[in-house]
């Protein structure tokens, strides 16, 4: 494989990002055409007014609409996804950008939307979080194996250090602040692994999810007696907690072999495909967004799942967040990834 077709690979070439850009123009010509792919998002029907009335003359590509019935006077994207947004045309760009799998920096994007950085930032990023939200059941890996390509500041860099100090300082916070926490209440936050092997059998069980106590015995293959002198000291000592209808579930769960680390050739290889795409693509990030450049991996690779149109609809059923909001997230310790698509 030549060097061109491992950046092709990783990242989207100039000519890539051109051809996709094309496209773009050809499917929406005009601004009015942009804007109303996402007014149709939002209301596929039509625009119900507070009234109960639907509106359907709605003039093309506009927001603002007015009740024939009540003569109330609205905006579409109020409350919405796009609430306060001014350049719905760049946000149909990028979303659009993104279900074509083209990998793109920020600058670049701003610069080709004619609006400034920071601005086109705040799209891609707003865009990211709302993927990120759907990466509920993908798989955790800890942030500390991710920090390679780490190298921008953000507000939660320490003064006068690199940016990778920001997981010392956050491991630093989650570590005081989970043994400030278990000695108010021991049963929220467990210090270590259970000690006794049988002890560490039964926790290991719930960790993957609640169990009740038949399952518990037939998983663990011990006597009912045994197994509820068990849980007990689990749950004394903090490990778990018992829910309704003779349920348990782990109060907090530790990290297992399979999230903690790398452990195999083939996991190390999609990390190390990650790391390649971000440097190609951004070149540095900062750790306090890289849960979001995880998910703008995802819609990079999983072609099948992420088009236009599944962003479009992902965005029109989101909730409004606001810029403070945007900006107050910080990767937890562990970041959910697909690295790989089936």
């Amino acid at each position: 494989m030549s060097s061109d077709d491992r950046i092709e690979k990783f990242t989207s070439s100039k000519e890539e990002i051109d051809l996709c850009f094309a496209r773009f123009e050809e499917k929406f010509p005009t601004k009015a055409d942009r804007e109303e792919a996402i007014l149709k998002s939002l209301m596929p029907i039509g625009f119900r007014c507070a009234c109960g009335n639907l509106v359907t003359d709605r003039e093309y590509g506009k927001r603002d609409v007015k009740c024939s019935a009540c003569k109330r006077k609205s905006s579409i994207t109020a409350n919405t996804f796009y609430h306060g947004v001014r350049r719905l045309s760049a946000y149909c760009n990028g979303q659009f950008l993104m279900g074509e799998g083209i990998a793109i920096s920020a600058n670049d994007f701003a610069k080709r939307n004619g609006i400034s950085s920071s601005q086109g930032n705040h799209i891609l990023h707003t865009v990211s979080c709302e993927i990120v939200r759907e990466m509920e059941n993908a798989v955790e890996i800890l942030t500390a194996l991710l920090l390679e390509p780490v190298a921008k500041r953000s507000k939660e860099t320490p003064a006068g250090e690199h940016p990778k100090k920001e997981q010392d300082e956050l491991e630093k916070k989650s570590a005081k602040y989970g043994s400030q926490r278990a000695a108010k209440n021991p049963r929220e936050f467990p210090a270590a692994l259970p000690l006794r092997e049988k002890d560490k059998s039964i926790f290991e069980l719930l960790q993957e999810r609640p169990l009740n106590i038949d399952e518990l015995v037939a998983l663990a293959k011990m006597a009912l007696s045994e197994l509820f002198s068990i849980l007990t000291m689990l749950e004394l000592d903090g490990f778990i907690r018992a829910l309704p209808g003779n349920r348990y579930e782990v109060v907090q769960k530790i990290p297992t072999a399979q999230s903690m680390s790398v452990i195999g050739a083939p996991t190390e290889k999609l990390l190390k495909w990650f790391v390649r795409f971000v440097k190609l693509t951004f070149h540095a990030i900062s750790r306090k967004y890289l849960q979001r450049y995880l998910a703008r991996y995802w819609c990079f690779i999983d072609r099948k799942r992420w088009t236009f149109e599944a962003l479009l609809k992902m965005c029109a059923r989101a909730p409004y967040q606001s810029s403070s909001q945007l900006v107050s997230y910080v990767t937890p310790l562990q970041a959910k990834a697909v690295l790989e698509v089936a």
